[in-house]
């Protein structure tokens, strides 16, 4: 009876922490299936100059996937949700990577200028608002790559079907330099 009771107090702490998460970010934080997650590591490029930054990294599993494949980079994770960061932090504990770190943190407070590679799995609002925020600051030519969601305004490089119930779009970008100022029309 006390384990029975232990597992119910845990299983809500985790559903309420879920909760707490998603009003938070407007989103439930949903792993990279395993088919979208080969087409994502398919399209990335051969080498990475610069800090891996994966926006919104839930559980942590494509993060560690991206430390395995860039040994030479740093990556970063943000995750604001707390039940995925922890469980990124402990699966990080338990099979660490020297170059994989996790910050509980709004991405869009971070500075990402210093960035080769940006991973992410966002909802159109989040979408709208990190299309202006890479714009201004990654250099130009800095690959973006996005799980199931479009930038807006942003012409995709490269865009794939991932082989998984939803035929999951992949969308590589290439961020552009700053459009020329318009002159001012008399």
């Amino acid at each position: 009876m006390v384990f029975e009771a232990i597992t119910l107090v845990l299983a809500l702490a985790a559903m309420a922490l879920i909760g707490v998460g998603t009003i938070r970010t407007g989103v439930p934080p949903l792993p990279t299936s395993p088919g979208v997650r080969r087409t994502m590591m398919a399209m990335l490029p051969n080498q990475v100059t610069g800090v891996i930054a994966e926006l919104g990294s839930g559980w942590g599993g494509l993060a560690s996937a991206l430390a395995g494949r860039y040994p030479e980079c740093q990556v970063i994770g943000y995750e604001l949700s707390p039940l995925p960061y922890w469980v990124a932090r402990a699966r990080q504990g338990l099979w660490p990577r020297a170059n994989l770190e996790f910050r509980r943190a709004d991405f869009m407070a971070a500075e990402l200028s210093n960035v080769g590679l940006v991973v992410c799995y966002l909802y159109p609002g989040r979408m709208t608002e990190l299309a202006t925020k890479l714009r201004d600051e990654l250099k130009p030519g800095t690959p973006v790559l996005s799980n199931f969601f479009a930038l807006p305004h942003w012409q995709p490089v490269e865009t794939r079907a991932a082989p998984d119930f939803w035929s999951s779009p992949v969308y590589l970008y290439a961020a552009a330099p700053d459009p020329p100022p318009q002159e001012p029309r008399p």
